[in-house]
């Protein structure tokens, strides 16, 4: 494909003009209008590079969109997964301040019951389960307020929370109190009569029943306000999901309208200026092989008559010469004297078959004006004629 610049072409104008005396017609147009012959194909090469420039652009663009919709799919898992451990922490919460209902009526019935029985071995083993249920029931309360890793229990309690935990300490406190003097009471008592036993205990056991219903109704009241809080962070969580939700549905549609509407807009008008171009570089392709051929053959021409009136032959010495061929290339023709008789041999498979050729006709002319001239300069003073006259005498 020829190139569009004056220095590229200059020297086929020039030949077409010195041939032809006159602009080529598809030269002056071209300049006329500043296009070249072949302009199509450089506006379809920088709409190719325009097309290659929107699809990476629209690349770019739906990296950051997928970016964007994952970066808040992450931040919502992020936030169900924490959820989902709160949740499970506030379920053991809850279920563990039910079961301090259960361990302080536990406590209060395993007490009551000596004062039911006389067997020896079954006092005991109620008095164990006193003293095993006391342990738990305190380290239980213990933990909800202060915190146990060892139970699961953050201990960080809201302020509500932790106003109810003191209204029901004094009636905890006196239960504890309580329970520790029954145990001593009969760890003191041991070997004496049952009803001896039954006797000193009762007081701790009346205290037991005046205490417990208040602590019970304030474990309830604890462990409604744990649910509360739980259903309250759950329908938190809920806005929380739901506002990830519109935030992602309206980053897609921001996406749809802000990016990919307009990328697909423009890669359109690319591909449809890509057709157009593909359609005037088919349109030009009969026109561009004309004025190519054409020139073609102007340079030919301009190269044919530069060759007119150049020498044809030259001199490298006497009887030593170089014509030149049809083709541009120079063939050696030397002068050769056999038997008295002067033969220009050339070096072509013309004279080889022949022993005549263009080139040395053309040398024997050289030859023969040189020798004139050193005739000529040998007698200055005598005419041609006379010295065609001096020849023939």
């Amino acid at each position: 494909m020829p190139s569009c610049s004056h220095e590229a072409s200059g020297f086929v104008l020039l030949a077409f003009i010195t041939y032809h005396g006159t602009t080529p017609q598809w030269w002056t147009g071209a300049e006329t209008s500043g296009r070249c012959p072949w302009q199509g194909v450089v506006r379809k090469n920088a709409l190719m590079q325009n097309y290659v420039g929107e699809i990476r652009r629209l690349t770019r663009l739906y990296i950051a969109a997928l970016s964007t919709v994952a970066l808040l799919a992450i931040c919502g898992q992020l936030v169900i997964q924490f959820s989902l451990i709160q949740q499970a922490g506030d379920a053991n919460i809850i279920n563990i301040a039910g079961r301090q209902r259960m361990l302080s009526q536990k406590l209060t019935k395993a007490a009551l019951a000596l004062l039911v029985t006389s067997q020896p071995t079954t006092r005991k083993g109620r008095v164990d389960e006193v003293r095993t249920t006391l342990t738990l029931w305190q380290q239980s309360q213990q933990g909800l307020q202060q915190g146990d890793a060892r139970l699961g229990l953050p201990g960080n309690n809201s302020k509500t929370v932790t106003n109810l935990f003191g209204l029901i300490a004094p009636n905890f406190q006196a239960m504890i109190d309580a329970t520790n003097q029954f145990l001593a009471t009969v760890a003191q008592d041991q070997g004496k009569p049952v009803a001896t036993i039954n006797a000193d205990i009762l007081p701790s056991l009346r205290t037991l029943l005046a205490q417990e219903p208040a602590f019970l109704v304030g474990m309830n009241n604890i462990v409604s306000q744990y649910q509360q809080e739980a259903e309250d962070r759950v329908s938190q969580l809920r806005v929380i999901e739901l506002a990830l939700l519109s935030l992602t549905l309206i980053t897609l549609l921001l996406e749809g309208v802000l990016v990919f509407r307009p990328a697909i807009g423009r890669l359109s008008k690319s591909l449809a200026d890509l057709v157009h171009a593909e359609e005037q570089v088919a349109a030009r392709t009969v026109d561009l092989e004309q004025k190519n051929t054409e020139l073609e053959l102007a340079f030919n021409e301009a190269m044919a008559a530069h060759r007119k009136v150049m020498p044809h032959a030259r001199v490298v010495t006497f009887g030593h010469y170089q014509v030149q061929g049809i083709q541009g290339n120079y063939h050696e023709v030397t002068s050769r004297e056999v038997n008295g008789t002067l033969y220009l041999v050339c070096d072509c498979l013309v004279y080889r078959r022949n022993v005549i050729c263009s080139h040395s006709l053309a040398a024997a002319a050289l030859h023969s004006a040189l020798l004139r001239q050193q005739s000529s300069s040998r007698h200055p003073g005598i005419s041609s004629p006379e010295r065609r006259g001096q020849a023939g005498g």
